[in-house]
């Protein structure tokens, strides 16, 4: 299992995360990214799981966010 961390307060709202990564994000009313589960916090991160075989995905939504608040551990 991967820890995805993700500082939604910083988020921009580009979408690029949700387009590659639809499993794990979603837009929400405010037009920010958020994750689908939340399984927990460590301020300023909410903190997803994902799974190894969506490795490649998740990876690319971190290495591209332009504002780079997305971790993926493990």
């Amino acid at each position: 299992m991967l820890t995805i961390k993700h500082k939604r307060r910083d988020c921009i709202g580009c979408a690029f995360c949700a387009e590659v990564a639809p499993n794990y994000w979603k837009m929400d009313e405010e037009g920010l990214a958020q994750l689908h589960q939340i399984v927990d916090t460590d301020d300023p991160f909410e903190i997803g799981q994902g799974f190894e075989e969506d490795r490649e995905a998740l990876k690319e939504a971190a290495d591209h966010c332009p504002v780079s608040i997305i971790r993926i551990e493990g």
